[in-house]
């Protein structure tokens, strides 16, 4: 049987909350191996996106297949199957206060029949591959820095080798060192994985580090797609007033209107 040519593949997308529309035809098509940054302004859409595709929130019209599966109204066992391949990075790393660092990170392990023993010694391995040494692996995410818990989060993602990592805003609140630091460790950890991945971010400098192909979401709907080196002469008037940090342009008139 042929290998699908797309990891993940999203068509016409629709997704609104009350009479707000958010997702409106939302198509994007993600290669397997590759990394596609999503950006665009605040509300668009890209979370939601991200949602959807975890099955957090369920559309209501389109189409989002992983591996050529269908997974919109899907068993709750098979959206369980399907996102054991997902690995995630919250915004703000959304760590359990409850729990130890290891135990964070170790949080998907524990449901796949492994001993505690053994989360423990494959959180500690996790925690090296992202820089973190372990006389962490005790602590209380309370103690760690931003820039520490951004990594244990990134940790958390990785731990199980998943084919899928979501990026929600890798970088948010993070000084620029730290910030590209975090960006250096998801080339590596994408890198040592093969796993496929979306990222949505506003940092337009974490977007060309980590990026194979940029997509922007305007109005609910992919509006531009290319590679990292043709967004900086994308011809569409959108991305350049987006990229460039504008005031004006067509998504102020927008957002006025």
């Amino acid at each position: 049987m042929d290998e699908p040519q797309s990891k993940i593949r999203i068509n016409e997308v629709r997704k609104s909350f009350g009479t707000k529309v958010v997702l409106d035809g939302l198509s994007l098509d993600i290669k397997k191996g590759e990394s596609v940054v999503v950006i665009g302004g605040s509300g668009v859409g890209k979370s939601v996106m991200l949602k959807c595709i975890l099955g957090l929130l369920i559309p209501e019209s389109g189409s989002i297949a992983i591996d050529d599966q269908e997974t919109v109204g899907i068993s709750q066992n098979d959206r369980d199957r399907i996102n054991d391949k997902v690995g995630m990075l919250f915004q703000g790393a959304a760590l359990f206060d409850s729990q130890s660092v290891w135990e964070n990170v170790s949080f998907g392990l524990m449901t796949k029949n492994h001993s505690q023993s053994e989360a423990r010694e494959i959180a500690i391995a996790t925690l090296a591959r992202v820089g973190l040494s372990a006389d962490i692996a005790d602590k209380n995410p309370a103690e760690l820095s931003s820039g520490m818990k951004k990594r244990v989060g990134l940790a958390r993602a990785i731990a199980s080798n998943p084919e899928i990592i979501l990026f929600d805003e890798p970088t948010t609140g993070l000084d620029p060192i730290m910030g590209d630091i975090i960006n250096d460790l998801i080339v590596r950890c994408v890198a040592e994985t093969g796993a496929t991945t979306v990222t949505i971010t506003h940092d337009m400098q974490s977007a060309h580090k980590i990026a194979d192909r940029i997509a922007m979401i305007f109005q609910g709907k992919i509006i531009w797609i290319g590679g990292t080196d043709e967004i900086n002469d994308s011809g569409n008037e959108y991305v350049d007033q987006f990229i460039q940090g504008r005031t004006d342009g067509p998504i102020q008139m927008a957002v006025r209107s």
